[in-house]
């Protein structure tokens, strides 16, 4: 009996004990989950939490599909030694030191086996959980060190910590740059990437993330990022035309370097549709070199000088100067407005000269007398800006591009105080107002649109692979800026620059051109200063039925020579010949009545043995004095170049602009599988040129 007793009193001791400590436990479970859940999941989220993670970015294409910025990814590759164990470590660290010496150099800095072995050794001991290995690893290489000795055994096992990162490109690198922008950590996007970021970008996603030190903020995903499928962003298509901006970046900074400037600025604008089809903004960085660091185009402001008289004479024609043979007194080029003498920029000798000479040989003078006359009194000054309100040259031009800056142009009421007598004949001729290089081009092409005022846009589609999310067509901001019969007017005056006028030294063969040039001194009030000027060209090409407008500006140009029609005029004239035959593949004299076709094909690329052939069968004469396997094949005008086009078969090939059959066995000589859409020519392909050949799909898009 006692033996049972003692027994039982066994058995509710246990029990009592199982009970006191399920109590505990539950009491630390309900204070764990509601007492002190905050300072739990406050601790949790210190070491382990869902972070947000951005989509892979769309990519940004030109006109015919040319890439002009894309994402590429690469892998972060480093060491957790903690989880390592001693026997994996040992058996594998000879090999691994020996592999990594043997890695690629374009991935992993060169150490011999040696030094390898010794880094990791001491990273060993220290018990270090973030050892680097590499950076910068494409998906080849990649996929390759995860085969490394140790490494190849995982994360749990191997200790191997990896990160994926994208990294943004630009295969054509200063052209355009700017424009297209940049996509940057920790700071404001510009540009395109900035304006249309929100599609670029995508959806986010979520990640489960760890933190691989309390001591340090660095986190890395708790699964493989490979094997997360990469989100993407929308694709955004522009109106550039990579040729044309070929030819506008080439042509302005020959020009700078030449007239040893501090800048410049180039835009080609399409005339009946505001479509930007190049763009250039240069600004020196040391003695000689020019990059694409600030826009220029949209958001720098100065007063733009004599490329202003146009709106001087559209705004007189509106107000009764409707005559053109109009005679104005010029005085020889030298008068007094209020308590300042103007002077003409050259010298013409002439006392009285008509409207349109007035225009032709842009006289400061013969302006500012006619705007003088017309708006020199309290109600003219309204009357003046109200015409320069009416041609649209007080608002931005509203471009999709972030920064655009405002015009500053002083309003006669508001700004009373800043009004003096000789205020209307300096506005007259391109003082006291400011205005971008854009701006006084949107102008011009509303002008040379017979006044139809188009909005200026550099994207024409948003698509999700083949799915079009948006499209932007061309917008009429305003239907016409002023009288027909004034338009023909004011377009006649511009023909007749190029004529006879300032702007008569580019007088081309191939192509008629009509603008006006523009001188405007930008250090006039500083009396001990060293002169500097702006030099510009505004107008459009051809002048009988306009197709593009452009205005070239050359800042501060320190080679003796500063007048827009010697410095600024010739680019215009080198990029309005070179566009005109891109765009009609013809050349016209002007001295024939009739177009004579060049005969020659356009650009292409393929075999060279087969352009050889075809050739020699058509009697095409072309250049090329080597033979080369590939081939880059362009029209200079007078006969076809053959130039070599390398190809490295460890990387995807640009195939744009080749033929179906050429581009399918590069991308399969490269060991990529292959997917036509279309036929003709390629002019989209899914990887982007220089990426790892891996033997992975490729599609091919063609016209």
């Amino acid at each position: 009996m006692d033996r049972k007793k003692e027994l039982l009193w066994r058995a509710y001791l246990v029990m009592f004990f199982f009970v006191v400590a399920t109590l505990v436990i539950l009491f630390r479970i309900f204070n764990i989950s509601f007492i002190e859940r905050e300072k739990w999941i406050q601790k949790g989220e210190a070491n382990v939490k869902w972070r947000v993670v951005d989509a892979d970015r769309g990519n940004i294409y030109a006109e015919e599909s040319n890439l002009l910025s894309t994402s590429l990814q690469f892998f972060e590759v480093r060491m957790d030694m903690s989880v390592i164990r001693k026997e994996d470590f040992n058996n594998g660290l000879d090999s691994l030191s020996l592999f990594l010496s043997q890695f690629d150099p374009d991935f992993i800095r060169q150490k011999s086996a040696g030094m390898w072995k010794s880094e990791l050794k001491a990273a060993r001991k220290k018990g270090n959980k973030y050892f680097f290995i590499a950076r910068g690893l494409d998906i080849d290489a990649y996929n390759k060190l995860c085969k490394a000795p140790i490494l190849r055994l995982g994360k749990y096992r191997g200790g191997m910590v990896t990160s994926r990162y994208g990294k943004r490109v630009k295969p054509y690198q200063e052209l355009a740059s700017r424009t297209i922008g940049v996509d940057r950590e920790n700071a404001d996007r510009v540009g395109l990437e900035g304006y249309f970021d929100k599609f670029l970008k995508g959806d986010t996603d979520q990640r489960l993330m760890k933190r691989l030190s309390p001591n340090e903020d660095i986190w890395v995903p708790v699964y493989d990022p490979s094997e997360n499928e990469i989100r993407r962003g929308d694709d955004v298509y522009t109106t550039i035309n990579v040729d044309m901006q070929d030819v506008v970046h080439h042509e302005l900074l020959n020009a700078l370097k030449h007239h040893n400037a501090e800048g410049g600025v180039a835009i080609l604008m399409e005339t009946g549709t505001g479509a930007i089809k190049a763009v250039s903004n240069l600004t020196r960085a040391g003695d000689s070199s020019y990059y694409e660091i600030y826009n220029q185009a949209a958001a720098r402001l100065s007063e733009p000088g004599s490329t202003i008289k146009l709106a001087t004479m559209l705004a007189a024609m509106e107000d009764g100067y409707t005559n053109t043979d109009t005679v104005i007194d010029v005085n020889y080029g030298a008068k007094h407005f209020s308590d300042r003498t103007m002077h003409d920029s050259e010298k013409h000798g002439k006392k009285f000269m008509t409207m349109s000479e007035t225009f032709e040989l842009s006289s400061n003078v013969g302006v500012a007398t006619i705007a003088n006359d017309l708006y020199n009194s309290r109600d003219g000054r309204k009357l003046w800006v109200n015409r320069l309100k009416q041609f649209g040259l007080n608002e931005p031009s509203g471009i999709d591009l972030s920064g655009e800056a405002r015009p500053e142009i002083k309003d006669p009421v508001k700004d009373k105080d800043k009004w003096y007598g000789t205020t209307i004949p300096w506005m007259a001729h391109g003082y006291e107002l400011m205005l971008t290089p854009l701006q006084v081009l949107n102008f011009y092409n509303t002008v040379a649109n017979d006044g139809k005022m188009m909005k200026p846009y550099l994207v024409s589609e948003i698509r999700k692979g083949d799915e079009l999310r948006k499209k932007f067509d061309p917008v009429v901001m305003k239907q016409s800026i002023a009288k027909p019969e004034n338009i023909a007017r004011a377009k006649k005056m511009m023909e007749g620059v190029v004529l006879r006028g300032t702007g008569k030294i580019i007088k081309s063969e191939y192509v008629t051109i009509a603008g006006k040039t523009g001188t405007a001194k930008t250090n006039y009030a500083s009396k001990n200063e060293y002169a500097r000027y702006n030099a510009s060209f505004c107008g459009y090409f051809p002048a009988e039925n306009p197709m593009y407008t452009m205005i070239v500006v050359v800042y501060e140009p320190r080679a003796g020579v500063y007048y827009g029609g010697y410095v600024a005029g010739p680019v215009f004239k080198n990029i309005a010949e070179k566009v005109y035959a891109l765009k009609t593949k013809q050349v016209r004299s002007l001295n024939d009545s009739l177009f004579v076709s060049t005969g020659l094909p356009g650009n292409s690329y393929g075999n060279g043995g087969d352009f050889r052939k075809v050739f020699d069968f058509l009697g095409v004469k072309y250049d090329g004095k080597k033979s080369v396997e590939w081939a880059s094949v362009k029209n200079d005008k007078t006969e076809m170049q053959i130039s070599e086009n390398k190809i490295k078969k460890s990387l995807v090939p640009d195939v744009t602009g080749m033929g179906a059959r050429d581009a399918v066995y590069l991308m399969e000589s490269a060991g990529l599988k292959v997917r036509v859409q279309g036929a003709g020519r390629v002019v989209r392909q899914s990887l982007p040129p220089g990426t790892r050949a891996n033997g992975q799909p490729v599609a091919l898009v063609l016209n």
